[in-house]
């Protein structure tokens, strides 16, 4: 069937049901295998409108306001099918390598389930003139002056203008649609930007569906479990019982990042995270849960700050990023305190059933940190670098190696700190300053070695805590890293 035109990608698609073929890889898939005639054609096609129209409807019923295709767009779709006919019916994937348009993107126009811009037009006109055997050194002019080309353009700027059309009218159904696109994100004020308590939703609402989810602006992905950018963070997270590697622990949260196959990377939504944990912005968490019927159900727990993440050895002997998300205070969840909300549980979660639990925090000792920033006279022990403040006074950081929340479990000893400045300490923190037993500096960022770090008899570094933390950091374990 490619040879005669037909995208491999749309039969692969159809074929798996993943999604509807257009109507000409329809046509091309009937020839192959039934030896379409016009009437076998003409029962397919009529097929193929009954399965569209019931995809709109079910959506309809859902209360998902969908745009409708407009007459304009078939007329447009009905003249770019009938230029590429003339042009001898080439298979997409052909004309998608003389234009930069993707085969699949090709297969939409072709379906009319979208339309391309004029500038994309002129590309897919070239394609199909050099697919044709046009003549290329006038290429761009020759394709310009097809008189059906002409009638494409105009059939092109009509299909824009109704769309354009048809998006109001859908925006304006959306909002009088009972439990659909009008609930709190389309009244949400216009300051609200994704981040934070979403207006009108408190800690405990539950929601039927992950569709429900997004309408209501609390976690705006349908299949991802991140939601955010690795520009400016994480918006929300889903935690579901099917996510391997989760620690629901109720105000604490270790949460694994994302990402099936091979060795996790620190991109996309996992990058998100990372960048929150920099800014310190509130993540919206959303939990799974049963609803009333037992069907799968979700529920808005509240805001959680990411407190800290590293890079750790999974199952199956593959690298997994993890999450420590701890729960923000009550005045932080737009609520006086969370015995206010019935739905809100600070339990954990196992199985669907609560379980008791008690949140333990860490005091750390000041007078250690002191301690170790005096021996070395508030002096970096990688860079050498001593901040000076007014009146005499310097100004430098005490680092845990190994942290001591929770899961790391390090200990407040003065092995186990380092005297650093400001940016040392977050290149320490964020694995891209990593320190060998033999005391060696390492910059993940480039694997040069930066130094010494300097050690004295008062102050004896822990060198199985700098494993840990090397570890930690996907860095080698044989206390070598380059």
């Amino acid at each position: 069937m490619v040879t005669r035109g037909a995208s491999r990608t749309a039969v692969y698609a159809a074929l798996s049901g993943t999604r509807l073929p257009s109507v000409q890889t329809l046509d091309l898939i009937v020839d192959a295998w039934v030896g379409g005639t016009a009437a076998e054609r003409g029962w397919w096609r009529e097929r193929r409108r009954a399965a569209e129209e019931a995809i709109a409807e079910e959506s309809r019923l859902m209360g998902v306001a969908a745009p409708r295709r407009t007459p304009e767009e078939a007329d447009f779709a009905e003249e770019l099918r009938a230029l590429w006919d003339e042009c001898g019916s080439p298979a997409t994937e052909a004309v998608a390598r003389h234009c930069e348009v993707s085969a699949r993107t090709l297969d939409s126009y072709l379906d009319g389930r979208t339309f391309p811009t004029p500038e994309r037009l002129d590309q897919i006109l070239i394609g199909l003139a050099s697919v044709a055997g046009a003549n290329k050194e006038a290429d761009g002019p020759a394709v310009r002056g097809i008189p059906r080309t002409e009638r494409l353009r105009e059939a092109l700027f009509r299909a824009r203008a109704a769309r354009k059309e048809e998006r109001a009218r859908v925006r304006e159904l959306a909002t009088a649609l009972p439990g659909g696109q009008s609930g709190p994100a389309a009244d949400a004020p216009p300051s609200f930007a994704g981040f934070g308590p979403v207006p009108g939703i408190l800690p405990g609402r539950r929601f039927d569906d992950r569709g429900a989810l997004v309408r209501a602006g609390v976690h705006r992905q349908l299949m991802a479990s991140i939601a955010g950018s690795e520009r400016l963070g994480a918006e929300s997270v889903v935690l579901d019982d099917e996510h391997a590697g989760d620690e629901d622990h109720g105000d604490v949260i270790v949460y694994t990042g994302e990402g099936g196959a091979g060795d996790q990377q620190l991109t996309r939504g996992n990058a998100a995270l990372a960048t929150s944990a920099s800014t310190r912005a509130p993540v919206r968490v959303v939990r799974r849960t049963t609803g009333t019927s037992g069907a799968r159900a979700y529920r808005y727990d509240g805001l959680y700050t990411v407190e800290d993440y590293w890079s750790e050895q999974g199952l199956g002997a593959r690298r997994v990023w993890r999450f420590c998300l701890v729960r923000r205070v009550s005045a932080e969840q737009g609520i006086a305190n969370l015995s206010q909300i019935d739905d809100v549980e600070r339990a954990g979660v196992v199985g669907g059933t609560r379980s008791p639990l008690s949140i333990q925090r860490v005091v750390r000792s000041t007078a250690i940190a002191n301690l170790v920033k005096q021996i070395h006279d508030f002096t970096c022990q990688v860079c050498g670098v001593r901040l000076q403040l007014r009146a005499g006074r310097a100004y430098a950081e005490a680092a845990h190696i190994r942290s001591l929340g929770r899961p790391h479990g390090g200990a407040d000893a003065i092995g186990n700190l380092l005297c650093l400045c400001p940016n040392c300490h977050v290149l320490m923190d964020t694995g891209m300053l990593v320190i060998n037993d033999d005391l060696t500096v390492v910059s993940r960022a480039d694997s040069t070695v930066l130094g010494v770090l300097r050690e004295i008899p008062e102050h004896r570094i822990d060198r199985e805590a700098l494993a840990y933390h090397r570890t930690l950091h996907g860095a080698p374990e044989d206390g070598t890293a380059r």
